[in-house]
């Protein structure tokens, strides 16, 4: 009979526990995840192009479902409760994987074909981006194409806003992508004509008797020429740094200075190299290595037969390029299938 008793009782209970449950809408995690990346409730709203008032209901709505206060009341800028830092951090992936389904029900609604985006830093985007996508076109019902900074374009990779990216920082902290390496993009110098030939070819003498044009010191460029300067014992006197592979040629053409870029950066301006000698640099021992990434499994094969493809436009247009500007890069720069040992 206690049994009985038991079991009668859970049945009773059932209808009060399902009061008690709480559903908290996509919508709603969408609008408290800006919220908490926001300053203040007016930035909030003007993201997500709704009221102010919006976004205050949403915000009481939820608190109310979990029974406690998400953000601190009058703070500027706005400051999650310990209570809202845990919601913030499900809300970020119930929100990253709506959009993961949503993109593969479109997938298996077209086919398999769907939107596809890639991103691409600018020195690889402006060389192959349109051959790439040219080549793809038939794989997807739509193609987009992003080209720009290292930093955004991680960020979108992360976001899901991106499904490649195409990028000189293979983002070995993130052990949820997959990468496949596409291309060695050896460092040469850009030395000006009016630079004595015998000073030319000597970096040490370089670095003691001229100015060096740099690239800016947060860039990934500029993290990699600090590397170069190092390994090479060398002092850059730099009194110019710049954020622009465009300017720093044209700072070089003018005179002001020498400077490090790389092979692939050469076919962003040909036309900036007249006066200018492209010089090998210790052998071509130091290089930027350009790397495919993609979430791990989400696209199948496609991240590696689009990493296939790039290393093909590397070899078959981009190469010949820039052998004709550099002959020094003959044997530096090339396609590649493995990352070198660190």
């Amino acid at each position: 009979m206690e049994r009985v008793r038991c079991i009668i009782k859970g049945i009773s209970d059932v209808p009060k526990m399902m009061k008690l449950e709480k559903h908290i809408e996509i919508s709603a995690l969408r609008i408290f995840s800006v919220l908490a990346e926001s300053q203040t409730l007016t930035h909030a709203a003007e993201r997500l192009a709704i009221t102010q008032s919006a976004v205050s209901q949403a915000l009481k709505q939820i608190e109310v479902q979990v029974g406690a206060e998400l953000v601190v009341r009058r703070s500027r800028p706005i400051l999650l409760t310990p209570v809202g830092q845990i919601l913030k951090e499900y809300a970020d992936r119930i929100l990253n994987d709506s959009k993961r389904m949503l993109s593969a029900l479109a997938s298996a609604s077209n086919n398999g074909t769907t939107h596809l985006s890639i991103g691409m830093i600018d020195s690889f985007g402006e060389a192959a981006g349109h051959i790439l996508l040219e080549h793809l076109k038939p794989t997807a019902s739509h193609l987009a194409l992003r080209i720009g900074l290292i930093s955004p374009l991680s960020k979108a990779l992360l976001e899901h806003d991106l499904d490649i990216l195409i990028t000189s920082d293979p983002m070995v902290d993130y052990p949820e992508l997959e990468r496949h390496p596409v291309f060695r993009d050896p460092v040469v110098m850009l030395v000006p004509e009016s630079i004595p030939s015998s000073v030319a070819h000597d970096v040490k003498k370089l670095a003691e008797q001229y100015p060096f044009v740099r690239y800016n010191r947060q860039a990934r460029l500029g993290i990699l020429t600090d590397i170069v300067a190092r390994r090479l014992n060398i002092e850059l006197n730099a009194p110019y740094e710049l954020d622009s592979t465009q300017t720093l040629f044209r700072f070089v053409q003018a005179g002001s200075g020498w400077a490090f870029t790389t092979a692939l950066c050469l076919l962003q301006h040909p036309s900036l190299l007249q006066g200018i000698r492209v010089m090998p640099l210790n052998n071509g021992a130091n290089a930027r290595y350009i790397t495919l990434l993609a979430r791990h499994r989400e696209m199948r094969e496609l991240p590696s037969q689009v990493a296939t493809l790039c290393r093909d436009i590397c070899d078959s247009h981009l190469l010949p390029r820039m052998k004709l500007l550099a002959p020094c890069v003959e044997g530096q720069a090339y396609s590649i299938t493995e990352m070198p040992p660190i």
